[in-house]
């Protein structure tokens, strides 16, 4: 074996031995108070004197200067592993159709996702819909949006941040990002009514622009609201909007809104009924398109 072999494997083993001894060393820091156990149970509590050597030594309080050898004391155990907080949320579909001297279909897809944990919470909605009439596309549409929100000590006050992509077919643009910061409130957090209100500030693109007046890229601010009211056990109805006004192009706005009422099949299923709306509004949509974009639905989820 070579020389430079020899090396690099002298090298590697002191790369991988290093860390397990410095860990071991830093287990007792001389200065430091600490408790140690010991392998027949007992424990004891001093302040680390000398952590070199093969024997820990420890002030004790009442037995003064006791040398402890390493062998004698219990290795300490993994630490305790934090419990990971899963997600929850729907999943709702709804499927409409006639065959005949007609063929049409009319399907939409949604999701809502929530991650709540002791620091943050995560949210994400999406849904998806698409109307065909004989065979041709009459209607498809994309949407989804995420958001982050911090949660902060000593204040209901929660920064977020979010970000949206939507997606028409019969726009005049392919596409629509969007990107926004500010801060949330909880305005009411009963047991049948709970309301937070959002406040802040972004841009949007739309790429794909077919009319010239239309502009691209928008400056906007954010004024949001979440509702939602446990009519009963078994029924709930919630309400969510995001308006955003133009900031370069007053008075100028968009909002995606949109409502639904849910209707559990069994107080102790997860399964429900659920009849909604989906609203969008662009004061700006370009050439031979409407401002406001409606679609209504009735179908059947399951929360998880």
């Amino acid at each position: 074996m070579s020389r430079a072999l020899l090396a690099v494997l002298f090298a590697s083993l002191s790369l991988v031995l290093l860390p397990s001894r410095a860990a071991a060393q830093d287990a007792f820091q001389e200065g430091t108070t600490i408790t140690i156990e010991l392998m027949n149970g007992d424990k004891i509590t001093g302040i680390v004197v000398d952590a070199d050597g093969p024997k820990l030594v420890l002030q004790h309080e009442v037995l003064g200067l006791m040398e402890i050898p390493r062998a004698a004391i219990k290795p300490a155990g993994p630490p305790p592993v934090e419990a990971v907080t899963p997600w929850s949320g729907k999943l709702d579909v709804a499927l409409t159709g006639s065959e005949g001297n007609t063929d049409t279909q009319n399907l939409r897809i949604g999701v809502d996702g929530k991650h709540e944990d002791l620091e943050a919470i995560d949210t994400f909605t999406g849904w998806w819909v698409r109307e065909t009439d004989d065979g041709d596309t009459t209607n498809e549409k994309l949407y989804s949006q995420f958001r982050h929100e911090w949660k902060l000590e000593h204040t209901k006050y929660r920064p977020f941040v979010q970000a949206s992509y939507e997606k028409d077919q019969f726009a005049d643009f392919n596409s629509r990002s969007a990107a926004a910061a500010g801060v949330a409130y909880p305005c009411i957090e009963g047991e049948k009514h709970k309301v937070t209100s959002r406040l802040g500030g972004g841009l949007s693109y739309k790429s794909g622009v077919d009319d010239n007046d239309v502009e691209q890229t928008n400056y906007e601010a954010l004024v949001g609201l979440d509702w939602l009211w446990a009519v009963t056990e078994m029924q709930a109805f919630s309400f969510t909007t995001d308006v955003y006004p133009s900031v370069n192009n007053s008075p100028e706005y968009r909002a995606v809104s949109r409502a639904a009422y849910e209707i559990k099949v069994d107080p102790a299923s997860d399964w429900y009924i659920k009849l909604g709306v989906d609203h969008f509004y662009d004061s700006d949509p370009g050439d031979d398109t409407r401002s406001a974009d409606y679609n209504y639905y009735l179908g059947l989820g399951r929360a998880f």
